[in-house]
């Protein structure tokens, strides 16, 4: 029981090897999904640590909350680029 999750991970890479996918296709595929998935996680991050009900007294101050709310907005704006481009 104690290397189960190895083993099923070991025999997964293998079925996928076998299946004829390839690995750098796989990497590029889930670097697309975090691209797409990262900013609404970042506006999550950004409003959970700016309210001091979550926080306390450790809020993020004004300047960390700009850089999170651009950051959000660049990572936004260039995913949706993304999908624009690759679709039309």
């Amino acid at each position: 029981m104690r290397h189960c999750g190895r083993r099923s991970s070991r025999f997964l890479g293998l079925a996928v090897d076998f299946a004829g996918v390839s690995a750098v296709s796989m990497l590029f595929w889930s670097a697309v999904v975090n691209g797409v998935l990262a900013p609404p996680l970042i506006v999550l991050v950004v409003l959970l640590t700016s309210d001091p009900k979550v926080m306390g007294t450790r809020v993020n101050g004004r300047s960390l909350r700009l850089l999170g709310w651009t950051t959000a907005i660049v990572m936004a704006v260039a995913a949706a680029v993304m999908l624009v481009t690759t679709i039309v």
